[in-house]
């Protein structure tokens, strides 16, 4: 599975939705948190994957305080 498909599926498992398609972003968004993630829809690569990973965890951490 390529990076892109990995982090859609991990936001998709984490409860974001795809709130609008952009030029160079689509913009995920978790309604339950109040959260938004930019996720990069050229280039993308290994590194993007663990910025998005870890943008998640940050905010499912946030929302457990």
């Amino acid at each position: 599975m390529n990076p892109r498909k990995k982090a859609i599926n991990d936001l998709a498992a984490a409860g974001y939705l795809l709130k609008r398609n952009g030029a160079n972003h689509d913009i995920y968004f978790n309604a339950e948190l109040g959260c938004i993630i930019p996720l990069k829809r050229h280039d993308f690569n290994e590194n993007d994957l663990r910025y998005i990973q870890k943008e998640i965890n940050q905010n499912q951490d946030r929302g457990d305080r």
